[in-house]
């Protein structure tokens, strides 16, 4: 369970609501993985959001996207199944297809939360938020 799964790490939360977030929560995942998988307590998840998704196709939906995730990173993509409406409070949703992400420091607690598509010079401003609140977190210990 997050954030206890993490504990002790520096987090990034990656949360998609939308079949079309898949582009932008893959390109922040990427990004994010190149620049900070090889860093000491650094982790990254990526939790496409499913309520919406009828239970008769559930799984093999989630069969689908996991096929898409390197066998290595299975074990932190992790769907979200319930809790939707709460979710979407707690990370300001308001664009439907954008990647929203979460930060967390070592304690669990929220460091930076952001979102969009890294599609334009806006998202690269909030990049480089994410990477140098990641950059100064992962430096203390």
């Amino acid at each position: 369970m997050l954030p206890d799964a993490a504990a002790g790490r520096v987090a990034v939360l990656v949360f998609g609501f939308t079949k079309a977030s898949k582009a932008p929560t893959s390109a922040w995942a990427a990004r994010l993985r190149a620049d900070f998988e090889k860093r000491p307590g650094f982790e990254l998840y990526q939790l496409p959001v499913l309520e919406a998704v009828p239970g008769l196709i559930r799984g093999m939906v989630i069969s689908g996207m996991k096929k898409g995730i390197a066998e290595d990173k299975r074990n932190h993509f992790v769907p979200i199944l319930q809790g939707e409406a709460e979710l979407k409070k707690f990370v300001h949703y308001i664009q439907a297809d954008d990647a929203y992400l979460v930060v967390l420091g070592r304690a669990g607690n929220v460091l930076e939360q952001t979102h969009g598509t890294l599609e334009d010079a806006s998202d690269d401003a909030s990049y480089a938020r994410v990477r140098a609140d990641l950059e100064s977190a992962l430096s203390k210990k």
